[in-house]
């Protein structure tokens, strides 16, 4: 008996070591967990938007999107003000595309990979013509700044990174001489050829060949008009064979229809020793071209027949044929 009470005895001694052995080693463990967070160091990124030279009327805002190059990173997908701000970012090498939020029209598609993400616009929805199915609405605002590389490490503080968006859409504006604009009503323009898609981790514009919408007025004896785009299409291959046009659908006073096409692929193509719009470049883009085009180049708008006015119903209305006044009572009750 004594010595099964003994036993019990260093058994719960032994139990008792134990499990304050357990309770240091967790308090261990906690302290040092505890310690290697605080001591842990910051990984991400500050990154600061230079809109000088770009723009006087800052965005609302920017998306960033960080495409991970390793296995080590993963994809970060955050909105900044339009000045910039602080990323936490894990460690690794890194692709980012950053662009203004705030659009009317661009969409954002393709957007699962650093080379396939890509700015487009909407069909034309809402004009009520049948000629506009195919068309497109041109871009509105868009600003765009790559990080083809960036490394991610453990520091101590948060690196700055200084970024400066370009503008990737161009307005191009037209006039052409026309004859005849007492016979038009209302104009219906597009432009093709033109870039109305833009890779923003490739930098380069691209024509899916969807005629853009172009708005356009009459007067001074010439049809004008203005178109935005990406600019002209930065395609490697199909570039040479691709041939820009005005297309003009003239709606006439009787209702008929004239159609006009005005070649406009030498005066949009940019210089040689200039970049052009949407091509990757660091040079600020010109916010609107004139588009010149030959001093020979007319519109002769067809005359109408416009028949009499039948709208009387052959009612005479001249006071001289009536008789002279005469009162007529007329009974009451």
């Amino acid at each position: 008996m004594v010595d099964n009470q003994e036993k019990r005895k260093k058994m719960k001694k032994t139990r008792y070591a134990i499990l304050v052995l357990l309770s240091s080693l967790l308090t261990l463990v906690g302290c040092s967990r505890r310690e290697i967070l605080d001591d842990y160091p910051v990984t991400g990124i500050n990154i600061r938007l230079n809109w000088e030279g770009v723009t006087d009327r800052l965005p609302e805002g920017v998306r960033i999107i960080f495409y991970p190059k390793d296995s080590q990173g993963r994809k970060i997908d955050t909105y900044l003000p339009a000045k910039g701000g602080e990323i936490k970012v894990p460690p690794g090498h890194y692709s980012a595309v950053i662009y203004n939020y705030d659009t009317e029209v661009v969409q954002i598609k393709d957007e699962g990979s650093y080379e396939t993400i890509m700015a487009c616009t909407g069909s034309c929805t809402g004009l009520g013509a049948e000629e506009t199915k195919d068309m497109v609405w041109g871009p509105d605002n868009f600003y765009v700044a790559t990080l083809d590389d960036v490394e991610i490490g453990k520091e101590e503080e948060l690196p700055t990174l200084e970024v400066k968006p370009k503008s990737v859409v161009t307005t191009y504006t037209f006039s052409i001489k026309t004859e005849g604009l007492k016979n038009v009503a209302s104009i219906l323009g597009s432009v093709s050829g033109m870039a109305e898609c833009y890779h923003l981790g490739k930098g380069a514009s691209l024509c899916r060949f969807a005629p853009i919408y172009c708005e356009t007025s009459k007067g001074n004896g010439a049809i004008k008009g203005s178109f935005t785009c990406f600019g002209h299409p930065k395609l490697t291959q199909a570039r040479a064979d691709i041939t820009q046009f005005l297309n003009l659908i003239i709606v006439k006073v009787d209702g008929s229809k004239q159609e006009a096409k005005v070649e406009i692929t030498e005066a949009v193509k940019p210089p040689e020793d200039k970049d052009e719009p949407g091509g990757g470049d660091e040079k600020p883009q010109e916010p609107e071209i004139e588009i010149e085009l030959p001093d020979d180049e007319k519109i002769v708008v067809d005359d109408v027949e416009i028949p009499p006015d039948e709208s009387d119903g052959g009612f005479d209305g001249n006071v001289s044929d009536w008789d002279d006044e005469t009162n007529v009572e007329l009974p009451v009750g």
